[in-house]
């Protein structure tokens, strides 16, 4: 992991993050680890298994059984007991259940081994919210999104409306603020930039600005 290069990008929710990292990594040929589909792995596996409680023994259990594969795309799609679930993991149950693990302190140590083992040649895009301050604090470069809520809501609600949804405006503001509110004053590995981090706000910003910006950055970062 110490030679494979790692730019990891960290955020408010709807700030960019996801859109900036999945360019970076068509630009550069660097995989991409998107770190939230492994709270909603944990999160389907807990329904499908009926799991009451995340004890020490069911943890390790699931860990044991629980790995993330490479593919074409270059992301990764999360295998357990040898079968593919990624396409199991993108609705409202899990994505609920999955904010609700996120505070597991026990289970987010155990899935940095998992994390560690994605940084792979030629490179990694790490997309999450502690990935440069707990899981890649090393990393060549850090990233910190942040945007104003309106903007935020606003791309929000736009891209549920692309998707067929018939989305509220303020229900999903107030949705956000809630979100922040948790992710920045949890006790468990709390949204926040780090001290080496870039801030970039992407509130006025356009995409292809922000993709310049930080593959100079990047470039910088090498030499």
């Amino acid at each position: 992991m110490n030679n494979v290069p790692i730019i990891t990008i960290d955020g408010l929710a709807s700030s960019g993050k996801t859109t900036i990292s999945k360019l970076l990594s068509n630009h550069l040929g660097f995989y991409i680890l998107d770190s939230g589909v492994l709270y909603r792995a944990f999160a389907y596996i807990k329904i499908i298994e009926n799991i009451d409680a995340y004890t020490v023994d069911a943890i390790a259990r699931i860990i044991s059984n629980l790995r993330m594969a490479p593919n074409k795309d270059l992301g990764f799609s999360v295998i357990y007991n040898s079968s593919d679930i990624t396409k199991n993991l993108y609705n409202e149950e899990i994505g609920l259940e999955a904010s609700n693990i996120s505070k597991n302190e026990d289970i987010r140590n155990v899935l940095l081994s998992i994390q560690h083992a994605c940084a792979q040649a030629p490179g990694l895009i790490a997309n999450g919210r502690d990935m440069g301050t707990k899981v890649f604090p090393e990393a060549a470069l850090k990233i910190y999104f942040t945007a104003s809520i309106d903007v935020r809501a606003k791309r929000r609600y736009e891209e549920m409306i692309k998707s067929g949804s018939n989305p509220n405006l303020l229900n999903i503001r107030k949705s956000l603020e809630e979100r922040d509110e948790k992710d920045i004053n949890r006790e468990v590995s709390p949204l926040k930039a780090a001290k080496d981090a870039i801030i970039i706000d992407s509130s006025k910003l356009n995409i292809d600005t922000i993709l310049d910006k930080i593959l100079g950055l990047y470039k910088i970062s090498r030499v």
